[in-house]
């Protein structure tokens, strides 16, 4: 997967590490993607040809402000010349970034037509900040079950904008949650099991990573393709000026279907503390908090798991240390701009969480001035009984699968252990 470093044999691999390096069919395979046409050519990773094939579809030619061409140069040439990209592979990023700039181009055409959109309040919103597999899309989808807040779910993430005109009220049902159905078909396909990790669902809540996408100041593609040169840029940029493009995009959000009250996550907030907290001011951040190993480790199954889908060949080693790098960079960006005195922010421990995951919402809304009605009480017990923990199955995973050494990583964490009173985990 990554240019230069060959997946190891699978002697070297435990039998878990061989399913997800050497796995029975490829995406490509799933998909019917045939070998007769260049795939370079058919769906080129190339900046001028992205824009070109943007503006062609839609006739428009104003892609905004930076954050853009710089950042879209950087992963382009980190995707061609790092990443051994599967057919299936190059096809969705090649989707995903001409995604991405269809979207900017609507984006300023439709705050050019409609100025009152970019003068919409978006008060007080809660964001969930916290490492992946920390009980956030938990805790997320919990707190959406409250009609008083406003969250994106799956399908409306994937398509921000309706499909055809876009002052002009959509047809019933949306077909953009039909096309996430199909997305989830395809991905359900080719990675079966990812139900059992992380299950995903068209109209339920899922993280904005895709919408911070648009400012380039997202995860999503160091998740989805590792490009370790372009993951270097993004980690040195100051993300602001995407941040703030991120609250136009919610502003859209809130004038297309209503809505104002935002809760939201995604585990990039917290190496970004300081732009989030400068766009929003008055946010409040609710930080879960789950042993680091243990959540490095079981996003790493995760993640190479699910990264089939862009590789023929996932390589479980690399991701094991991508990942690990991935994690402590998160968690000491939320120690260096977190201040201990902060108002505004809320810990949840996991254990806690799930031990009374009523009582600990309680507490949020208690710690943020907020009422927490009956019907919304009502509304979250209903989810939880239809919504079992593990009801598609345990999600297994083990260090040793990812050459990760729990010593090493626990010294390396132990920062944050002390300074949140995180218990760690002994299954680990």
């Amino acid at each position: 997967m990554l240019r230069g470093i060959p997946v190891p044999p699978r002697s070297e691999l435990t039998a878990r590490a061989v399913q997800f390096a050497y796995p029975a069919a490829s995406a490509a395979v799933l998909h019917g993607l045939g070998v007769e046409h260049d795939a370079a050519e058919q769906w080129p990773l190339d900046p001028r040809r992205l824009m070109e094939e943007a503006c062609r579809q839609t006739g428009l030619a104003d892609f905004g402000e930076e954050p853009l061409r710089e950042p879209l140069r950087v992963l382009c040439e980190s995707l061609e010349h790092e990443m051994m990209l599967s057919a299936a592979g190059r096809r969705s990023a090649h989707a995903r970034l001409l995604g991405i700039l269809v979207t900017r181009l609507r984006l300023e055409d439709l705050w050019k037509r409609r100025p009152e959109i970019l003068e919409l309040a978006v008060p007080s919103p809660w964001f969930i900040v916290g490492l992946p597999r920390s009980g956030t899309t938990f805790l997320h989808r919990l707190l959406a079950q409250d009609a008083g807040l406003r969250s994106a779910p799956f399908w409306e993430l994937m398509n921000p904008l309706p499909l055809g005109e876009i002052d002009a009220p959509p047809p019933q049902p949306d077909p953009r949650i039909a096309l996430a159905e199909q997305a989830l078909s395809a991905l359900h396909q080719a990675a079966p099991e990812l139900v059992r990790m992380h299950e995903m669902q068209a109209e339920a809540p899922d993280e904005e990573l895709g919408l911070l996408a648009l400012g380039f100041c997202s995860m999503g593609f160091e998740f989805s393709f590792t490009v370790p040169s372009y993951v270097r840029y993004y980690a040195s940029q100051d993300h602001t000026a995407g941040y703030r493009y991120f609250r136009r995009v919610l502003q859209t959000l809130q004038w297309l279907r209503g809505g104002s009250r935002w809760v939201l996550k995604a585990p990039s907030h917290m190496e970004q503390l300081k732009p989030l907290l400068t766009v929003f001011p008055d946010a409040t951040i609710i930080q879960t908090h789950r042993d680091a190993v243990t959540a490095t480790v079981s996003l790493a199954s995760l993640t190479c798991y699910g990264v089939r889908y862009y590789f023929d060949h996932p390589n479980p080693l690399v991701m094991g240390r991508s990942l690990s790098a991935a994690v402590e960079r998160l968690l000491r960006g939320i120690d260096r701009d977190r201040a201990a005195d902060d108002p505004r922010f809320f810990d949840v421990q996991f254990l806690d969480l799930m031990a009374d995951p009523i009582a600990m919402v309680r507490r949020v809304y208690a710690a943020s001035g907020r009422e927490f009605t009956a019907s919304a009480e009502q509304g979250m017990r209903d989810w939880m009984a239809a919504n079992q923990r593990a009801k598609h199955g345990a999600h297994e995973y083990s260090a040793g699968d990812f050459g990760i050494d729990v010593d090493e990583r626990r010294q390396a964490l132990r920062f944050y252990h002390e300074r949140f009173g995180v218990p760690t985990d002994p299954r680990t």
